[in-house]
């Protein structure tokens, strides 16, 4: 997690070193390395998939029976989320890169963007839900989205106050 802010906040300070007033626009020297940028997300995200998996085996009860099938569902949905958070990655460093300067269209477009991002991540919840459902009580899975969310909400909080606002 603190990874991931770390990451948002060179995203953020690489776009804005080439636009302050007098600035010398960043040379290419100075921009992230897209490879080592990517393997750092990677190692970031993997530690907060332990995490993530630690706090969901502490506060889900699960019968040997329900784990067995529920964490191979899980890592599924960790996978199909991870796709989305792909998404969500890029347009967060599209909009480190031009939140200083931003125009209607760009602004128009990073919002659409969000609330599709925000759609999807819904949809995706509400497929595994049902997935869920089947192999544990609609209780445990629904207890399974409150932890979801609790963390979701928490990781969302700490990247929206890492992010500026437009300009």
């Amino acid at each position: 997690c603190t990874g991931l802010l770390l990451v948002l906040a060179a995203c953020c300070s690489l776009a804005q070193s080439g636009t302050e007033k007098n600035a010398t626009p960043a040379s290419p020297a100075d921009q992230p390395d897209a490879g080592n940028l990517r393997a750092f997300v990677e190692l970031a995200r993997s530690d907060l998939k332990t995490q993530k998996a630690l706090i969901i085996a502490e506060n889900l009860p699960m019968t040997e029976e329900e784990a067995a099938e529920f964490w191979p569902l899980h890592r599924n949905y960790e996978a199909e989320l991870s796709k989305v958070n792909d998404q969500k990655l890029a347009l967060i460093v599209r909009y480190a890169h031009n939140y200083q300067a931003m125009n209607d269209k760009e602004a128009a477009e990073l919002a659409k963007g969000s609330f599709d991002l925000e759609e999807k991540r819904t949809d995706l919840k509400r497929k595994y839900f049902k997935k869920f459902q089947k192999v544990m009580p609609a209780t445990k899975a629904a207890r399974f989205f409150q932890l979801e969310n609790q963390i979701n909400l928490a990781l969302d909080l700490q990247v929206a106050a890492a992010l500026p606002l437009i300009k």
